[in-house]
């Protein structure tokens, strides 16, 4: 039998998996294992062994999703991430209608056995999605695509203030503005868009009462959450107290998504922590590196805007495990629970890997 690694297989799987940047499936399949690691350390809490059941279906679905999406040819992945910012915008837009609420906020749908939040799996598609519409502007000076990418994001915007979901909503923002920049290069448009973020941020402050509630018990240093996490943390040290034996997810809710970076550092320590945050930043740099055709915007400004995305969340998540930033509810991406948020990144990481191995292709077969 003709062994699928070998470079002259025709096969779909074969010959695309030969021009693969094997590289990068390592971060993202690294973060799933310590993601079990995790979610399996939570049994005997509030949750049950039922957990770690649903964590595995969820990863084992995303990691398919991750590999077959790596192995598309670029353009039908790009049409297919299109097709999925279509669909997802439309579930998103029936989450104030068929959806439910939790914590005074209405982001999810259930399907009976399971459940989906539509802002969660948006993320990768829209951001391929503004990123060609700034593309084809560039190339084209033709108005119509800037007009429609704008429409379509501010569709998005009134429906995360509709959730209202501040935090996802001031990803997206960071985001859209930051493909701008990329595509752009102004400075003038830089200083813009820097003072509609502020403006932005002083009325969500003003409007929104749990936003301001977190940023004032964050300033005040009121908040038993976070103080629990920073306990932990001390307690858990260089090398921490082992796994299974930490105490914080004793005592903080919903400790499987807003603090299992701290849950992690208190039973393996603060180097693992360490560790577990520099995986990010390295798919981040071999993602970049991957890039052997810098001149094809497209490729590379979507490749960096969704790293950029995948270290900002995790950002967001250990900033305010660590008291740097107020808690926001972000999960870890490909490790706290939740089958919207690791299908989302299986999405990104897939597509990151994608879009590297098309660019290299694509070279090499020019010269």
């Amino acid at each position: 039998m003709k062994n699928i690694l070998f470079r002259d297989d025709q096969s779909f799987i074969g010959s695309n998996w030969y021009i693969l940047s094997k590289k990068l499936f390592i971060i993202p399949f690294i973060l799933s294992f310590i993601g079990v690691l995790a979610i399996y350390s939570l049994i005997g809490t509030e949750y049950s062994i039922l957990l770690i059941i649903k964590h595995i279906i969820f990863l084992s679905i995303s990691l398919i999703v991750l590999i077959f999406l790596s192995l598309l040819p670029k353009n039908d992945l790009r049409k297919i991430l299109n097709i999925m910012c279509i669909f997802f915008i439309l579930l998103l837009s029936i989450v104030p209608i068929f959806g439910y609420e939790i914590k005074g906020a209405t982001r999810w749908i259930s399907f009976n056995f399971f459940s989906i939040q539509p802002s969660e799996l948006l993320k990768g598609p829209i951001v391929c999605m503004f990123s060609w519409f700034c593309y084809l502007y560039i190339k084209t000076n033709n108005k119509i695509y800037l007009f429609v990418s704008f429409i379509t994001i501010f569709v998005v915007v009134i429906l995360l203030l509709i959730q209202p979901d501040i935090g996802t909503l001031l990803i997206y923002i960071s985001i859209i503005s930051l493909i701008l920049i990329l595509y752009f290069r102004n400075l003038k448009l830089l200083i813009l868009l820097g003072f509609i973020g502020v403006f932005f941020l002083l009325i969500t402050y003003f409007f929104f009462d749990h936003v301001a509630y977190r940023i004032d018990n964050f300033l005040d240093g009121d908040n038993s959450q976070v103080s629990k996490s920073l306990s932990a943390i001390k307690t858990g040290g260089i090398f921490g107290v082992g796994l299974g034996e930490g105490q914080l997810k004793y005592l903080i809710p919903e400790s499987h998504n807003d603090f299992i970076f701290a849950i992690l550092i208190e039973e393996f320590g603060v180097l693992f922590g360490l560790f577990l945050s520099f995986l990010y930043p390295v798919f981040f740099i071999l993602a970049r590196r991957s890039i052997t055709n810098p001149s094809n915007l497209f490729i590379s400004n979507t490749i960096f805007s969704l790293c950029f995305l995948m270290c900002l969340q995790a950002f967001i998540n250990i900033g305010s495990s660590i008291k740097l930033i107020p808690p926001t509810g972000m999960t870890l991406p490909f490790i706290s629970y939740g089958g919207s948020s690791m299908l989302s990144y299986a999405i990104i990481f897939g597509t990151v890997i994608n879009f590297s191995k098309n660019e290299e292709s694509t070279t090499n077969n020019s010269q």
